[in-house]
């Protein structure tokens, strides 16, 4: 495996959907667990995979992406290693804030498989789509993050995201 750099190239749904779609399933599945620790119940597996089967999450992503290709405000990246092995993905966009109506940056999704973690590559990542907001002239970029996604927040913060809003959740347990 090569770890040095990734090299990046744009999303193709013939030959990388399926394994974008099984990143993006597997970004889902670790975020319900996150969600489940946040919330403070048992992370059921079984119950998130049959989840995510009932609603198709998986053709849906591959659709809104297959949408999205030919869109110039929505940046589609995949990323090889040296041996051209896909290993990570990235989309951004550029759209209207719905409260300040000016055109803002979203990443919307990274990911990058677990055995090529914890050596800045998704740092490089972020500044390719960095570059692209730049380019568009696009000064105000937003991240949603699960607060306990330690790793995803220092690797923000130290890109210069900061704390702008707070989603608040409230769990109530009932009886029967």
């Amino acid at each position: 495996m090569g770890f040095q750099q990734l090299k990046p190239r744009f999303y193709d749904p013939e030959s990388d959907e399926e394994t974008v779609v099984r990143f993006h399933l597997d970004l889902m599945r670790a975020h319900y667990k996150l969600w489940s620790d946040l919330h403070g119940r048992r992370y059921d597996a079984e119950y998130w995979n049959r989840l995510l089967e009932r609603e198709q999450v998986g053709k849906k992503w591959a659709e809104e992406l297959r949408k999205r290709i030919q869109d110039p405000d929505a940046l589609l990246l995949v990323f090889t290693d040296t041996d051209d092995i896909l290993v990570g993905f990235l989309y951004a966009e550029i759209r209207n804030d719905h409260l300040t109506f000016r055109r803002e940056g979203f990443i919307n999704e990274i990911y990058l498989h677990p055995d090529y973690r914890g050596r800045n590559l998704s740092k490089s990542m972020l500044a390719r789509g960095e570059r692209w907001f730049q380019e568009r002239c696009v000064s105000h970029r937003h991240v949603f993050v699960t607060s306990n996604n330690l790793a995803a927040v220092k690797l923000y913060a130290s890109l210069g995201f900061r704390v702008t809003d707070y989603r608040m959740s409230k769990t109530e347990l009932y009886e029967g």
